[in-house]
């Protein structure tokens, strides 16, 4: 199989085999994830199957969701902050815009409308439920008349927020423009040089800014509360890593970070991580019954969990991509596939996976192998079918 190294840099527009593959890997960690909700009981989603837990199973699903809630969405945010200034520039308001709306609104509004309906129905007959089909055409009906299928989004919570922030983006420059008289489309910046201890100073900034205000976003909406299925109480690693990306993609900061300023956040970030995560846990009486403590409040445990939650998103993101670009910055038959279904995986996998563990629900695992094995075979089957569609013309283009 044919491997292609690329370089770090590249014109404006252009795809970077790095960001691809770094995409494509947080989203397969999303269903590993949702996965694990279904077989830990730690977290909502659409089904979640009563289990007997074990003090492994507890202590691997619980450091796995931390850690991986902890940065992978924020990340996900940081990589689309990068990308979108350059395609503003290329294509100016009105139809950036259209673009975005086409991208992310269209996928948002196939989940609500369609997906988390069949989703439900899928949970409901697999669990011997059974479903009223008279019942649910009158339900289905008031679902869509009042309006409730816009807090039904799902996983695609994150194409609605890409888009608000993506429109709040698109706004400003637009002002900005017309304030400076200025045209619409201007030439990205050219890649600036960073010292190692800038980029240090700005990373350290970063997460104080993130740590303080998910503090205080949490004491009036904590962790485990949504609103419109917006978890608030994460979205503060969202909007700065999303501004974070905005600057790093206009200033060409990821090919000028030094590797070495990367694998130090790396290290740092998993050095430190898991002892003081446990250390938290520990002394703030989370293993006693106290985790409400750590939701939000005026506690010190929410204000540690935030911290700590706050180092690791940056420190492990920025490290993560370092790597990616130093040692994953290739290429193939493989990878090129897992990264033009990416979105469509995302998309998709919701439905698949509730109906991977329907047709696992009366086979006897232990609850880390379950985990494991669906999500091998969710995976795999959102991957296929997310081509299957990519085939359709159209259609394709929106879940890339």
């Amino acid at each position: 199989m044919e491997t292609k190294t690329l370089s770090k840099a590249a014109p404006a527009g252009a795809r970077l085999a790095y960001i691809d593959n770094i995409r494509w890997t947080v989203i397969a960690m999303v269903v590993l994830m949702h996965t694990c909700v279904t077989y830990s009981g730690m977290g909502s989603w659409f089904y979640v199957e009563k289990t007997a837990q074990d003090i492994a199973s507890t202590l691997v699903f619980g450091i796995y969701q931390s850690f991986a809630q902890a940065f992978f969405m924020g990340l996900l945010f940081f990589i689309a902050g990068t990308l979108i200034p350059a395609a503003y520039d290329r294509k100016g308001f009105l139809r950036f815009m259209a673009d975005r709306a086409v991208r992310l609104g269209v996928p948002s509004l196939l989940f609500m409308l369609i997906l988390d309906p069949i989703t439900n129905i899928i949970r409901k007959i697999g669990t011997g439920e059974g479903v009223e089909w008279a019942g649910f055409t009158m339900g289905y009906r008031d679902f869509v008349l009042s309006g409730r299928f816009l807090g039904s989004s799902g996983p695609l919570w994150f194409a609605v927020a890409l888009l608000v922030f993506t429109a709040v983006y698109a706004l400003v420059r637009l002002a900005a423009d017309l304030l400076r008289g200025a045209a619409s489309r201007k030439p990205a910046a050219t890649p600036r040089i960073f010292t190692a201890r800038a980029i240090n100073f700005g990373v350290i900034c970063v997460i104080a800014l993130i740590a303080l205000a998910a503090f205080l976003v949490r004491l009036v909406q904590p962790l485990g509360t949504s609103v419109m299925n917006m978890q608030l109480g994460y979205f503060s690693s969202y909007v700065v890593l999303f501004a974070a990306g905005l600057w790093a993609g206009r200033n060409g900061l990821l090919a000028a970070i030094p590797a070495k300023v990367g694998r130090t956040w790396l290290w740092l970030s998993i050095g430190l991580g898991l002892p003081v995560w446990l250390l938290l846990l520990g002394l703030g009486g989370a293993l006693s019954g106290g985790g409400d403590l750590y939701m939000g409040g005026w506690h010190w445990q929410a204000a540690g969990f935030a911290v700590w939650e706050s180092f690791f998103c940056v420190a492990f993101s920025l490290g993560l991509l370092i790597v990616y670009r130093e040692r994953v910055n290739m290429k193939n038959r493989v990878t090129g596939l897992l990264s033009h279904t990416g979105f469509g995986v995302y998309t998709f996998h919701a439905p698949i996976l509730v109906g991977v563990s329907m047709l696992m629900l009366n086979v006897a695992m232990h609850p880390l192998a379950k985990a494991l094995v669906v999500a091998g075979i969710a995976w795999a089957v959102s991957v296929a079918f997310a081509w299957v569609v990519r085939k359709i013309p159209g259609v394709g283009r929106l879940f890339a």
